[in-house]
Formats: C-alpha cells, sequence, structure tokens
C-alpha cells in the first residue's frame, strides 16, 4: 500500500513538472540594476527640470507672526544659534505656515549662522 502511495506521489510530482519543462521559454522580466538604468535613461530630462524648477526652496514660511524659542526664551528667527534642534513646531491649516517653533541649543552664546 506504501508502494502504490508512493508511486502516485512520484506521478503526480512528474506529471505537473512536464508541461513547465516543454513549454517555451518567455523573455525575462528585467530586474535589479539593468532595470534601474533602463528607467533612468528613459526618463525624460525636460519633465525633470520642470519638476525641479516648481518645488519650493524651503517647505516651511516663517512669519513676522512666528513664535520662536530659543531654550525657552524669545527671539527672532535670524538669532537662533547654529547648534540649535528643533524641539517643538507647529504648523497651520496649509501645512507650510509655521505658527510656534521651539529650539534647544548646547549654549546660548553661540553665533548666529550667516544662512539664516
Amino acid at each position: 500500500m506504501i508502494r502504490l502511495t508512493l508511486a502516485l506521489a512520484v506521478w503526480a510530482g512528474c506529471v505537473t513538472a512536464a508541461p513547465a519543462a516543454l513549454a517555451p521559454r518567455k523573455e525575462s522580466l528585467l530586474f535589479g540594476k539593468e532595470a534601474q538604468h533602463r528607467h533612468d535613461a528613459q526618463a525624460p530630462r525636460a519633465a525633470l527640470a520642470v519638476v525641479e524648477a516648481r518645488s519650493p526652496a524651503s517647505d516651511y514660511v516663517v512669519t513676522e507672526e512666528t513664535e520662536v524659542l530659543v531654550n525657552g526664551k524669545p527671539c527672532r528667527y535670524s538669532e537662533v544659534p547654529a547648534n540649535a534642534t528643533i524641539l517643538r513646531m507647529e504648523l497651520g491649516p496649509d501645512s507650510r505656515t509655521v505658527f510656534k517653533v521651539h529650539f534647544r541649543a548646547t549654549t546660548a552664546t553661540s553665533t548666529p549662522p550667516s544662512g539664516r
């Protein structure tokens, strides 16, 4: 009885694999580095330039009404030290306008950065 069961299992495995072995081979899909190189080569340069031109320089807008605190003390945004990190930032309904931004600086006597 075991021989019959084993023979049936081997036969079922061979029968299901036989059509796959006889089928013609299809062109394989490109995955990995080749696909990425083809995609990059096909991307239109003019479209990429338009997208880059539309992107804003900054994602957030700081206004005169924005509350800026460094180590719990109010100051101007231009006076925020370069080593300060953002602790908390509240945005407006448009998710761009900054209402409040709280910074923490390691030293209070740091010089302001030239880019801000």
